[in-house]
């Protein structure tokens, strides 16, 4: 299995010092989301960075929040579509992370046009291209679990009548109080890609603060939480997937606001991958 870090993880900073640091902590490539930076850039600049320090990019992650040119992305991946899976291509990028949208029904008018825009993407390289992940969704309030693709037997069809890859978030399946390991089987045969991080429990207080879940409760170090990560680690293995384990952490997870302290933090994390693996 290859070892991944997410440059979202340290958003704030710039990409060149991020994959700086992801060579020197021993990740064999980086996740690439979307940002500023990226679009300013642009993939050539990426591609640069890629060869200077030996890192590729293996997976390509839409925005982490809505900005000019992304504004409505965390409503629906649809409009962005051929743009993102552009910019994969023209990285070298092996997948693409694909986010379910918020619609309430397959057949309306977000739904339908996500759907549309998806299956065009994937038919477009007709298995000769990035691959498409479509990615499990975290549950931050009771709305959530009213959006399509969130029940994960509903996601698997989908996948399956699409002929979709999958992106397993281990942080995700924990927020709708599902078993890891069980949850497996609902990817088997179609994950291509894993994000790896840990779900911990936090005050009543800011479990009625979704805006701040991801920072606080989702995407937290492993072995701070709650989730059995290293038996997950190791059934993958037993499972047979040798694909990417990409670490999708908090920026307070890595401690990226102490930024002398994150390249111990992101040793341990390859490290951890590399034990439970072992």
């Amino acid at each position: 299995m290859l070892v991944s870090l997410s440059t979202g993880s340290l958003y704030i900073y710039p990409l060149r010092w991020t994959l700086g640091l992801a060579k020197r902590a021993g990740f064999d490539g980086v996740e690439l989301v979307v940002g500023p930076e990226v679009d300013w850039r642009g993939a050539d600049y990426i591609k640069k960075l890629s060869q200077e320090f030996q890192l590729p990019v293996l997976t390509v992650h839409p925005p982490l929040y809505g900005y000019l040119g992304w504004d409505e992305i965390n409503i629906t991946y649809a409009p962005y579509m051929e743009k993102a899976f552009a910019l994969t291509q023209a990285v070298g990028a092996k997948l693409m992370v694909v986010h379910a949208p918020r619609a309430y029904h397959i057949g309306d008018e977000i739904g339908s046009a996500f759907v549309q825009q998806v299956v065009a993407a994937r038919q477009s390289v007709n298995g000769s291209g990035p691959k498409l992940g479509v990615e499990n969704s975290a549950r931050f309030s009771g709305r959530d679990e009213k959006y399509i693709l969130r029940d994960l037997p509903e996601l698997r069809a989908f996948a399956d009548k699409h002929d979709f890859a999958m992106t397993l978030d281990t942080a995700h399946v924990g927020t709708f109080d599902l078993d890891l390991l069980s949850s497996l089987e609902f990817f088997d045969g179609r994950v291509a890609n894993v994000h790896l991080s840990d779900l911990r429990e936090v005050p009543h207080w800011l479990m009625n603060q979704p805006r701040l879940h991801s920072y606080y409760r989702q995407h937290q170090f492993p072995g701070t939480g709650t989730l059995p990560l290293r038996e997950f680690l190791l059934e993958l293995k037993l499972r047979g997937y040798d694909g990417t384990i990409t670490y999708e952490l908090s920026p307070l997870a890595v401690n990226a606001l102490t930024p002398w302290r994150v390249e111990r933090k992101l040793r341990a994390a390859v490290e951890f991958v590399r034990d439970a693996l072992r």
